[in-house]
């Protein structure tokens, strides 16, 4: 049956379909050296699946209210934007997977805290984003993950009801979301663990998309 089980598969963006948590990671850090602040990986570990902009309004507290906080964004994104220009490496099997479900003709989308800027940045040097039946941004919502508008707006948008969606997810924001939604959601942990409590309510676990992909081939 495959992958047939589901009405669409829709995917979060950083950590799960991009590595891109870890070149982040490495932003911040680079930066905050940069400007004499401490920032550390445990530090930024609290930043993942969080919005960006709450990501910043954080850091700005941490730092001090006199802190140059506008510049120090502006060399972030300098970074990450030239990472992106390069092209961001795709987490493993990810390529399969998606042609996979493509190929079965379901609708597949992605779901990101991320705006639509550094949206489009990401898939800039990739083929997925115009292969897309849905695209939901930070700018589309107003209560980002762990909240589940993201997910019921792109269910919305698809015309399927949440418990016949697909959601892969990697970070405890984005599966709350998901799960608070109503999907059924695959986890492929990447920077940071999933807590326990959270991971009991998700069907589906696996170290990377090679494991999925196999899994739904032969299982379901």
């Amino acid at each position: 049956m495959g992958f047939t089980k589901f009405d669409a598969v829709l995917f979060d963006k950083d950590g799960t379909i991009f590595d891109s948590e870890q070149i982040c990671c490495d932003a911040w850090v680079h930066t905050a050296k940069a400007f004499n602040v401490h920032f550390s990986v445990d530090m930024y570990k609290d930043f993942i699946g969080v919005p960006t902009q709450e990501c910043y309004q954080i850091a700005h507290k941490q730092f001090g209210p006199d802190f140059p906080m506008d510049q120090f964004i502006f060399e972030i994104r300098l970074y990450m934007t030239e990472k992106k220009r390069i092209g961001l490496p795709v987490k493993k099997g990810f390529d399969a997977l998606f042609q996979y479900i493509l190929d079965k003709k379901i609708p597949v989308g992605v779901v990101t805290s991320s705006d639509l800027e550094s949206t489009l940045q990401s898939f800039q040097n990739t083929a997925y984003k115009q292969k897309l039946d849905v695209l939901v941004t930070f700018d589309d919502i107003a209560n980002p993950k762990p909240a589940p508008d993201c997910y019921l707006l792109a269910c919305n948008k698809l015309g399927v009801r949440p418990e016949r969606v697909l959601v892969f997810e990697d970070s405890n924001a984005g599966v709350k979301a998901s799960i608070a939604a109503g999907c059924q959601t695959a986890v492929i942990p990447d920077l940071v663990d999933i807590e326990p409590e959270i991971l009991s309510n998700c069907p589906y676990t696996f170290a990377h998309f090679d494991q999925a992909l196999l899994f739904f081939k032969l299982k379901l």
